[in-house]
């Protein structure tokens, strides 16, 4: 019988590992679409660009710049230290909005975390994938008419 190699099997099962940032950024592209933009606004905040399309559709543009995104730092005595950094410092969220509802949604930039694709993007979208449901909107009341005599009735 052969003896079991733990090291392979630990790199398999790291690959399989996505990070819980890029899980994120995953599901808002499944989640978020078909959302009012009403409440893409009022969950992802106001965007920081916006452009209208030939099409008629727009695009909401949200940024997330980051200075230091993690990574390893190893620091051995007698030997010194090396380090993996993270590789992703910036995200550029791009939702396409069309019929006041989104119909897409795109990242771009140097967005790749440790462990997956896209992961930096998460702080962008996370809220709107925790609040889904849109909040009640109370009702406006109009102002009542004012007192005073009340018509004559017609003979």
């Amino acid at each position: 019988m052969r003896p079991v190699r733990p090291l392979p099997l630990l790199f398999l099962l790291l690959a399989t590992c996505a990070s819980p940032g890029a899980r994120v950024a995953a599901d808002a592209r499944r989640q978020l679409v078909g959302m009012g933009v009403d409440d893409l606004q009022a969950c992802a905040g106001i965007p920081t660009r916006t452009r209208k399309l030939g099409d008629g559709s727009e695009l909401l543009s949200y940024e997330q710049k980051n200075a230091n995104v993690g990574g390893l730092n190893v620091n051995l005595p007698l030997i010194g230290g090396f380090s993996l950094a993270g590789s992703g410092s910036y995200c550029h969220a791009l939702f396409r909005v069309a019929g006041g509802r989104v119909v897409g949604l795109n990242y771009a930039g140097d967005n790749d975390d440790v462990g997956g694709e896209e992961g930096v993007c998460a702080p962008l979208v996370r809220g709107c994938l925790r609040s889904p449901v849109p909040a009640a909107v109370p009702a406006i009341s109009t102002p009542a008419a004012p007192a005073g005599p009340a018509p004559a009735a017609a003979p």
